[in-house]
């Protein structure tokens, strides 16, 4: 017997007014909870002005929502759905915590291999900075929030959305690229869009949601996009920062001048790295988006 990523959405319990008011519900108590952390915030940094805030203070606004949001993910998939979490992990059974860390590892090993070339190349572009009464304590919450917010993301963009896209396709493209479009323009109002460019900027988003929803449908399971994403998101926030970035942090390194192009191009040999050594020493974990289950 088998069974694909896509199967829990094609069974009962799965009209589209359940989809409709889950996401609907994500929304508003998400907003509601952001709204919240920005009167607290005011409150205590004593302005409403968020280019003034402390990083500790940023942290706590951008991720405190997101618990909000798995919390009624969860409630949504459990009363409308008839079916939980795992449905969206591994609907086969078997989750492996062996693919979310090597997935996460394999990411954030050659995200360092591409900035330190980079380095190399204009290593007066990086400055490190290292203030150890201002990182540790920062990256305890990091370690912490940030698998939280890549966790909820990707249960909500690649687990319940890219499902619910499947239910209209046979093949592979409509959940791959519609979640992914969806995940882009869901980062449209980050600093760093307004900064350096839609044309420039959205681009990366669009890639990194497309290698996250491709190994999610091939592998029949969220883990090797869970670890990639929270990888990703880490090593942004506490190895290598740069100006305007979406959540400012005590970083070891900055790049002083951030070129969005650069970037991309970084991005995609990354992206094939990644993949290419996935698929030469783990192909077995990319099957065409099915699982042997008992």
């Amino acid at each position: 017997m088998k069974l694909s990523y896509i199967d829990p959405a094609r069974g009962e319990a799965n009209h589209f007014w359940r989809y409709l008011l889950t996401f609907f519900t994500i929304f508003w108590f998400s907003l509601g909870a952001g709204v919240i952390l920005a009167v607290v915030a005011i409150a205590v940094e004593g302005s409403p002005d968020i280019a003034t805030y402390s990083n500790f203070t940023m942290l706590f606004l951008t991720m405190l929502p997101f618990p909000v949001a798995l919390l009624v993910l969860w409630g949504g998939l459990k009363l409308l759905h008839k079916r939980g979490l795992m449905s969206l992990l591994r609907p086969g059974g078997g989750f492996s915590w062996a693919k979310v860390l090597l997935s996460g590892a394999i990411w954030f090993v050659l995200a360092g291999a591409s900035d330190l070339v980079l380095w190399l190349v204009d290593p007066a572009n990086y400055s490190f900075s290292f203030d150890p009464a201002a990182f540790f304590p920062f990256m305890l919450l990091t370690l912490i929030l940030v698998p939280v917010q890549t966790s909820t993301e990707e249960l909500i963009i690649r687990g319940y959305f890219t499902q619910w896209m499947g239910r209209f396709s046979q093949t592979i493209w409509l959940p791959l690229i519609v979640p992914a479009v969806v995940f882009m323009a869901l980062h449209g109002l980050n600093p760093e869009v307004g900064a350096y460019g839609m044309l420039l900027t959205l681009p990366l988003y669009l890639g990194i949601g497309l290698l996250l929803g491709w190994v999610t449908l091939k592998s029949g399971g969220l883990e090797m996009a869970l670890g990639l994403h929270a990888a990703n998101n880490l090593y942004a926030t506490l190895l290598v920062t740069f100006p305007n970035t979406a959540l400012p942090s005590p970083a070891l390194f900055n790049i002083k001048v951030y070129d969005p192009l650069l970037a991309l191009a970084q991005q995609v040999i990354v992206i094939v790295l990644y993949l290419g050594i996935l698929y030469a020493w783990k192909r077995s974990w990319l099957v065409p988006g099915e699982e042997e289950i008992a």
